[in-house]
């Protein structure tokens, strides 16, 4: 299964001096991703609109499935009542469990927990999680989440939401649009022109602060995964403690506390617990002045010279 990370590619500059391009010869500009490589070797999958959504679930599934994606057979999918039907799992054989790629091994499915399904159905007008609220297709906030599958690969956003876990994601292609039912209004109605009081939660004001002065709350890591990492750490209070900042490839820091003995292996397992996403993605770990790996992971933070230090976790 492909590791590598498709470029989202928006038909801008470079894209409209190609002449033989699909988007070349619409009255409108339509964005496009490639999935399965880089611009030279991926494929171009442009952002669909009302007569290409076929085309574009057709391209799609067919490059998730030259990925590694397991087809479900035509008696499966009619029983299913969907078009067609494919399966992926977050374990990636050939890496331990955020492994570094200088370190391969068997990595074992059975870890334990019982293996997680989660549904991903490809409608006409856009897509649902789990019988979750539609997303569109040409929506930029959800072109990453396409991208990951179109490699074969589970994304991020489900991977963190059951930490630890195989992951095992079924893909169904329907042929009609979702359709999306409106509420009823159940609000109060008001006098044209009354003049309507603003009402401030001082809970949302005390979650909006929180979150802005804590970096962590605004992207991929939550502090309650934090929380779990440093727990899972076992400090020992009567032996010497530091602290080890490490910058996580989405630019995000966190800090963990440690014992003297803690290995490098520690942080790395601090890591994937406090950030799951990163779990089934191969990173390393390095110093920052200079700028090198830490090759070693069985030696402790006192002989590595990593006491009160800053680390970057770099993908690899």
């Amino acid at each position: 299964m492909s590791r590598r990370i498709a470029t989202l590619h928006s038909t801008g500059k470079k894209t409209r001096s190609r002449s033989s391009s699909p988007s070349s010869n619409d009255g409108k500009r339509q964005q496009g991703f490639y999935v399965g490589g880089s611009e030279q070797s991926g494929n171009l999958v442009l952002e669909p609109d009302s007569s290409r959504n076929e085309d574009f679930v057709s391209q799609f599934f067919n490059s998730a499935r030259a990925r590694g994606a397991e087809s479900l057979t035509p008696e499966e999918c009619t029983k299913s009542g969907a078009h067609d039907i494919v399966k992926l799992s977050s374990g990636i054989k050939g890496y331990r469990l955020g492994g570094a790629v200088q370190q391969p091994s068997e990595l074992v499915e059975s870890n334990g927990s019982t293996p997680q399904d989660v549904t991903l159905v490809m409608w006409e007008n856009g897509f649902t999680v789990d019988g979750g609220p539609l997303r569109l297709y040409s929506d930029m906030r959800n072109h990453s989440f396409l991208q990951t599958i179109g490699e074969g690969r589970v994304p991020g956003e489900i991977i963190r939401q059951y930490p630890g876990k195989i992951i095992y994601l079924r893909m169904e292609r329907r042929s009609e649009p979702r359709v999306v039912e409106s509420k009823p209004f159940t609000g109060e109605g008001q006098r044209l022109g009354e003049l309507v009081p603003t009402v401030f939660s001082t809970r949302n004001l005390e979650q909006k602060t929180s979150n802005s002065a804590n970096p962590a709350n605004n992207g991929f890591v939550d502090s309650d995964d934090i929380k779990k990492a440093q727990e899972a750490t076992k400090l020992n209070d009567e032996e010497p403690i530091t602290q080890v900042q490490i910058r996580l490839p989405s630019g995000e820091r966190i800090v963990g506390k440690f014992n003297h003995n803690h290995t490098v292996g520690d942080i790395r397992n601090f890591v994937i617990i406090a950030a799951p996403v990163y779990a089934f993605q191969p990173f390393n770990l390095m110093t920052t002045f200079p700028n090198k790996m830490i090759e070693q992971e069985n030696i402790s933070l006192k002989d590595a010279g990593l006491l009160n230090a800053v680390i970057v976790a770099k993908l690899v």
